[in-house]
């Protein structure tokens, strides 16, 4: 069995099955949702433990592989894979107990944005990674409109005009690169890439890092996420922060270093845009979050400054650097989707949006709160959370380059995401003269809360779990031939 072909086909089958299995088989419904879930985290499991050992690449049906549609597989693929399998069954369950109206809908678009996600990250050309952006963007829009309240279409409706913008961006760079090469195959653009001019594929690639960077919200590009969070549901907004836009930055990261090498970056000083690019996210983002008192879009900001840690990591082009920025992409997406998850709890079942109303709640669900806490914890890069790690791998990657006041902003932000957090976990910790009764909160939403902030421990005690393989996935992205030789040679 091909788990690649099947961990897009697979979701997609199952999306469209699931109106007409609401409708005939309403007892065994939540039972075929989750087994589905659990299968394809089976499935990416099993992916990710063969492509440590090699690389995969297969071809559908009889075309060349320069003509067909390709599916590749490497270690960072393998990573992202089961990130996103993990995270889309922890919130299945969590929506089980979350999601009450619209239920059918809800699952087949969230069934149809896993298997374009897996699309995304598996596909070996840029015509079908298009689409699969594309199919993850208007599923996106729909989602986060899904409460069908003023509020939801006004945030989709912005979130729907920067993303086409976008998208219109990441098309054209695409066009402009088949104009130039004449493939759109990616293990072919490696080889021909280098009969693009400096001008031309300095270009491209500022057109691919404006389209995605709209996408993944990248600073001043990002103005469409903090009115998205509030306004869609906490399964969303964890699927938003923890997998969606972790997609766009793989799409792009895996662009880039497929058009052009780490020396020609760093030749056409690219590398400084990248970098200080990520400080203005990093700063911008924690400066936002600390104003805020809705606690949904203190999240949101918190996600757009995650976002500059990676760009800051990913623009020292350095094995240590990479390696840093992409264990904070797998790190942030557990810890976030554990905050969002846990705010759900709070502004749903207890009816606590801002800031200020959450005193107290501590003492009202202990067990979300105490997750919510470590959580938060986590995100500010103490230690032993995973977080501190890539961010400590990250600062000193950018002093090792020489980039002293990157590596001093990851420190200032470390201090502005403890000053914003802690006033949280202060209200969520203060008495009020009143007793307090403990509410009753569904298992279903507690566990991938407990499971996550869980992780984020289990990680930080024992990067080495992760680290040696994110090592095999960055020598993959540094040594863009490599990725010519899976799909030729297999």
């Amino acid at each position: 069995m091909n788990e690649m072909i099947w961990l897009i086909i697979g979701p997609l089958l199952i999306a469209f099955s699931l109106l007409a299995i609401n409708l005939y088989l309403k007892k065994i419904y939540n039972w075929i949702i989750i087994s589905s879930s659990i299968l394809t985290f089976i499935l990416s499991c099993s992916l990710f433990r063969k492509v440590l050992i090699k690389p995969l690449a297969y071809s559908l049906g009889s075309w060349e592989m320069t003509k067909g549609i390709n599916l590749v597989a490497d270690p960072l693929a393998g990573i992202l894979i089961v990130t996103v399998a993990l995270l889309n069954l922890l919130i299945i369950i969590y929506s089980l107990a979350y999601i009450e109206k619209n239920i059918s809908k809800y699952y087949t678009l969230l069934f149809v944005l896993t298997a374009a996600l897996n699309g995304m990250i598996l596909t070996g050309d840029l015509f079908n990674l298009f689409v699969c952006v594309e199919i993850v963007s208007i599923v996106s829009y729909a989602l986060v409109a899904f409460r069908r309240n003023h509020k939801a279409y006004e945030a989709s409706f912005k979130y729907i005009i920067i993303g086409t913008v976008g998208g219109f961006f990441v098309l054209l760079a695409i066009i402009l690169t088949y104009h130039q090469t004449g493939t759109l195959n990616l293990a072919q653009l490696v080889v021909r890439s280098s009969d693009i001019s400096k001008v031309v594929k300095s270009g491209i690639i500022s057109l691919f890092l404006i389209g995605f960077g709209s996408k993944f919200a990248l600073v001043p590009l990002h103005t469409w996420l903090p009115d998205a969070h509030p306004a869609a549901p906490a399964s969303i907004s964890a699927l938003l922060s923890g997998i969606v836009i972790k997609g766009y930055l793989y799409a792009w990261l895996r662009t880039l270093l497929i058009l052009s090498n780490p020396s020609e970056i760093i030749a056409s000083n690219l590398n400084l845009i990248l970098i200080y690019s990520g400080v203005i996210t990093l700063l911008v983002g924690h400066f936002l979050a600390y104003q805020q008192q809705s606690l949904k879009r203190l999240l949101a900001y918190s996600s757009i400054s995650q976002i500059g840690y990676i760009m800051i990591g990913i623009g020292t082009l350095t094995k240590q650097g990479m390696s840093g920025g992409i264990f904070h992409i797998i790190n942030h997406a557990l810890v976030k989707s554990a905050l969002f998850l846990a705010a759900g709890i709070f502004s749903e079942k207890i009816k606590a949006k801002k800031i200020k109303s959450l005193v107290g709640i501590g003492y009202k669900t202990p067990l979300v709160a105490l997750g919510f806490t470590i959580a938060a914890i986590t995100l500010i890069g103490l230690p032993p959370f995973n977080i501190f790690i890539s961010k400590w791998l990250i600062a000193l990657a950018a002093i090792k380059a020489g980039f002293i006041i990157p590596a001093g902003a990851i420190l200032l932000g470390s201090i502005l995401a403890l000053s914003y957090y802690l006033k949280v976990i202060k209200a969520i910790y203060t008495k009020k003269k009143e007793n307090y009764k403990i509410i009753n909160i569904n298992w279903r939403l507690k566990i991938p809360v407990i499971t996550l902030t869980s992780l984020c421990l289990i990680i930080g005690l024992a990067p080495n779990i992760l680290l040696p393989k994110l090592g095999q996935a960055v020598r993959y992205l540094l040594k863009s031939k490599e990725y010519y030789q899976i799909l030729f040679t297999g």
